[in-house]
């Protein structure tokens, strides 16, 4: 019997549920697939193929030290080249893990099932998130998200063969948007298991603490978001190590926020779960009262404020060090949506696209729904629209995270880093600096676009058809939690 094991969002061969239940018998073909239309769309990126690679590369490594095995990559149209594998090694059953991503892949899935169907070979697919594949019920949904997580390590068994073939991948062929980031995080498994370690062991000391600055932030926070997101390491691995960490002394803090970290998994989930209940939040207002707002796309608007040329120091400063990291904190993720959606009132569906392509970690079913709610377009979550000025003067006190990454403005002293606006003619000529010319002055005023999107919003969420609507979708995506 020779079997396919497909590789895609779970680059690991530890606690990979798909891989595991291939290796039992049978003769095994593994195998990953850059899908063409996939790396071409708006929201794929260098960043990501860079990240990829490197996990692949990891793999490879492993297979071959555990296995003995090949892994094989392919680039192309991901239905002609199953037709060929599955004629050429007369396959009869492909092994892969559940994915919940976006449109893209939701439709490639379904013409692969049609196509495995029709050629007779069997798709065996494994859960790796815990998702209610049958409608979620919100009084069950955590008790069962927590069944799953915390369930044992599936039976190890192996007696196979692999099949091996000669396959030298140039990665270069792949065709992506082009960014030129060089900061882009490591991929691999290695590198996942040594921020975890390091995250458990010392980072997550000050992880609530500093969390919330991009500059503390950058080692405060875990850093897992794209191995998750490529399945570099499972969730549950990284549940059980905080949860075996936790039985041991920790300090106070260490231990809140090893909590707070562990309940952000499930979170995780939650949101993925949502994407799958609700596909069309990827590109569609998921409380519809709102589709009568931003008719009028600003070009002018979103080209500043995706190359950091906004006139706001700690925009710019943070969109800058995204496009060169390919991650920034979460509060930051936040509030440049937030600048963008209402003082600069753009479209989501537009922006998130943008964003997706320099967030390494893009995970659609986090991605969207995060882009609503700071949006402003679920109805059911509060109106929060960030101040950037304020953020600056708490996030980046002394101005350095701005100099380092607005270096234009590196000769300002004082506050003003924060509204270089306020300069004075006679401030400007002492430091060799022309407002307008060296630094754009803001394109637009923050106090004044900020009254008018919350007028906006907040007048379409008082209304009846936004309230009944948001009735429904909390009945629909709302989860109660469990403690057990």
């Amino acid at each position: 019997m020779n079997k396919i094991v497909w590789f895609r969002y779970d680059l690991r061969i530890y606690e990979n549920g798909a891989f595991t239940e291939s290796i039992k018998k049978g003769n095994i073909l593994p195998i990953f697939i850059f899908d063409e239309g996939l790396f071409k769309l708006e929201t794929s990126s260098s960043f990501h193929l860079k990240f990829i690679k490197d996990s692949l590369n990891d793999l490879k490594k492993k297979l071959r030290k555990k296995y003995n095995s090949n892994l094989s990559i392919f680039y192309g149209n991901t239905l002609e080249i199953f037709k060929y594998l599955i004629q050429k090694y007369s396959v009869t059953e492909i092994y892969s893990n559940r994915i919940f991503k976006h449109k893209y892949l939701t439709d490639l899935d379904k013409k692969c099932e049609n196509l495995f169907n029709n050629l007779k070979v069997k798709w065996i697919l494994k859960d790796q998130f815990g998702i209610d594949l049958n409608h979620r019920n919100r009084f069950k949904w955590s008790y069962n998200w927590n069944k799953f997580i915390q369930s044992d390590k599936q039976a190890y068994s192996f007696d196979c063969k692999f099949i091996n073939i000669k396959n030298n991948f140039d990665f270069n062929i792949v065709k992506t948007n082009k960014i030129n980031g060089n900061l882009v995080q490591l991929g691999g498994r290695d590198e996942a298991i040594k921020l975890l370690d390091s995250f458990i062991e010392v980072r997550s000391e000050n992880y609530q603490r500093e969390m919330s600055s991009p500059i503390s932030g950058e080692v405060a926070c875990s850093r897992l978001s794209p191995h998750i997101t490529y399945g570099t390491i499972s969730l549950k691995e990284i549940h059980r190590k905080i949860t075996e960490k936790l039985k041991k002394v920790c300090t106070i803090n260490k231990r809140k926020s090893l909590i707070a970290f562990k309940s952000r998994l499930a979170w995780h989930c939650h949101f993925i779960q949502k994407l799958y209940d609700e596909p069309e939040l990827e590109y569609k207002n998921l409380n519809s009262a709102f589709d009568i707002l931003r008719k009028d796309f600003n070009e002018k608007h979103y080209e500043k404020w995706k190359t950091g040329m906004t006139g706001y120091p700690f925009i710019d400063a943070c969109m800058r060090y995204l496009e060169k990291n390919g991650w920034i904190n979460f509060r930051m993720r936040a509030m440049l949506v937030s600048f963008a959606s209402y003082q600069l009132w753009l479209d989501w569906k537009q922006t998130s696209k943008h964003l997706a392509k320099l967030f390494t970690d893009y995970e659609p079913g986090i991605h969207y729904s995060q882009f609503q709610m700071q949006s402003g377009t679920t109805g059911i979550n509060s109106i929060r629209i960030y101040n950037p000025i304020k953020q600056s003067l708490d996030q980046d006190p002394n101005g350095n995270f701005i100099k380092k990454w607005v270096p234009e403005l590196k000769n300002i002293q004082g506050k003003l880093i924060h509204e270089p606006w306020k300069l004075t003619y006679i401030d400007q000529k002492s430091i060799n600096f022309e407002l307008g010319k060296d630094y754009p002055l803001p394109i637009v005023n923050n106090h004044e676009t900020t009254r008018v999107a919350r007028d906006k919003i907040w007048k379409v969420k008082k209304s009846n058809q936004a309230q009944e609507l948001s009735k429904l979708i909390v009945q629909k995506h709302a989860s109660l939690s469990s403690r057990k």
